[in-house]
């Protein structure tokens, strides 16, 4: 039986032992709130889109104890009609929902390749949960960018997130 653990964990080494581990060495410069700047997007021929407009609002938190958490709004908002919940249109909460990006759960550091790893234990749109999503950072004082890069629909795409730590 030992035998078949340890050649699975060989394996697989990141299922559920991953979110176990402690953040990694460079951590310490990472902890703390951060304000998110801008959210740009790449596409194929070099298209710039903004999914969550120029200026978006945005929070992204790491803490000493390997937790992280992070929330996206469009801004401006998506505009409503009412502001009961119970009100608004289907057009309007498709709006806001498409506004919006929230996760949370643990995170890693890898700092020999500069990359820290966020691994969602829930999410708004249930995309994330599960799932080890890879952002390379770089540090410069209180400035903070992380760039990811991903296939949609085939064609290849790559995003810069850049934010400054809040005091």
């Amino acid at each position: 039986m030992l035998k078949y653990v340890l050649s699975a964990l060989l394996v697989f080494p990141c299922t559920g032992l991953c979110a176990q581990q402690r953040p990694g060495a460079a951590a310490p410069a990472l902890i703390g709130s951060w304000r998110l700047v801008s959210y740009e997007d790449r596409g194929p021929g070099g298209v710039m889109a903004y999914p969550y407009g120029r200026t978006p609002a945005g929070l992204l938190v790491y803490d000493a104890t390997g937790h992280m958490a992070i929330q996206i709004m469009k801004q401006p908002p998506p505009d409503v009609a009412s502001d009961d919940w119970e009100k608004f249109t289907a057009g309007e909460r498709v709006a806001l929902y498409d506004g919006y990006v929230a996760y949370f759960g643990r995170y890693e550091v890898d700092a020999s390749r500069g990359d820290v790893i966020h691994l969602p234990e829930a999410d708004l749109s249930r995309l994330y949960i599960g799932k080890r999503e890879v952002r390379h950072f770089v540090l410069d004082g209180d400035h903070l960018v992380l760039s990811e890069e991903w296939t949609q629909s085939g064609k290849e795409w790559s995003g810069i997130r850049r934010f400054v730590r809040l005091k």
